[in-house]
């Protein structure tokens, strides 16, 4: 088994690098990418790491694309190079723009009635704020009103919902998958049935942005508890992100968006087969 989609603490993950690494191996894992969202600072420490596991950097970027009519669209880098200087420039620029976001979202939080600072927030995170961070801090002061973080991304933080604010500094798909593209990595459209968009537009158009895969293997019933899937149920949406990927020429990637605690999540208990490995380590050596 493989798992090509994890966090850790310098996003939003509760596994430092060094234990996440160690998890990996104690459950036998063949891959592991790391993949934190927006920035490179555990894929950093890859180069150095001594492990059985394959240990792959990466990174998971956040598109909200005006021209495509996308929001909130998430791409993950397979095999990038972490201190490729163009994708580092654009990371400190995109670091800046998405605390201000999050200081916003907390005094949008105040504004409705909830209490709760950015200092607090930023205690709760070790790298880079994220929502979750937000989140287990509503979680901890009004547990009158959350059940689980999942239920304040439901109520507050989630797209759409009365404290969710957009970024100003916006990454398109061509903008994502050129950074990818030029750090030499493989841009795989992550978690593809979460967004609600219409599924075979939003692949076409990854497609056409110079996408390289779709993650079809994913633990959507841990992921998303609140659409109560079943086992079934998850096995059909993969399937169908199966059949669409091989109709575009769309390779194949999955795992299991592992965050540790902060989903009550266990490394091992969902991954993708590790026969996709060989076909995305393939697909490095052809054009981009």
């Amino acid at each position: 088994m493989i798992d090509l989609h994890t966090h850790t603490t310098a996003s939003d993950g509760t596994f430092t690098f060094e234990e996440l690494v160690r998890e990996a191996e104690r459950v036998k894992l063949k891959a592991l990418a790391v993949t934190d969202h927006d920035n490179v600072m555990s894929a950093r420490r890859i180069p150095g790491a001594k492990s059985a596991v394959e240990l792959i950097p990466g990174i998971e970027l956040t598109v909200y694309d005006d021209t495509l009519g996308y929001s909130d669209i998430h791409v993950v880098g397979l095999y990038i190079d972490p201190s490729d200087k163009t994708l580092n420039s654009k990371l400190r620029t995109l670091g800046r723009q998405r605390e201000e976001q999050k200081m916003a979202t907390v005094e949008k939080l105040r504004e409705l009635g909830y209490d709760i600072t950015f200092e607090e927030v930023k205690k709760e995170a070790q790298g880079v704020v994220g929502r979750p961070h937000i989140a287990k801090v509503l979680l901890r002061k009004h547990p009158e009103e959350f059940e689980s973080i999942s239920m304040v991304f439901v109520k507050l933080l989630g797209r759409g919902r009365k404290a969710y604010l957009e970024r100003k500094d916006r990454l398109g798909l061509d903008d994502a998958v050129g950074l990818i593209h030029g750090s030499g990595g493989l841009a795989i459209l992550a978690h593809p049935d979460v967004y609600g968009y219409e599924p075979g537009k939003l692949l076409a158009d990854f497609k056409g942005s110079g996408g390289d895969g779709v993650e079809v293997y994913y633990d959507y019933i841990r992921n998303r508890p609140e659409v109560e899937l079943t086992e079934t149920g998850n096995n059909e949406i993969m399937e169908r992100y199966r059949e669409m990927a091989a109709s575009l020429g769309l390779l194949e990637s999955g795992g299991s968006d592992f965050h540790g605690a902060n989903k009550k999540q266990r490394l091992g208990e969902f991954g993708a087969p590790d026969g996709i490995l060989s076909r995305l380590k393939s697909a490095r050596g052809k054009p981009l």
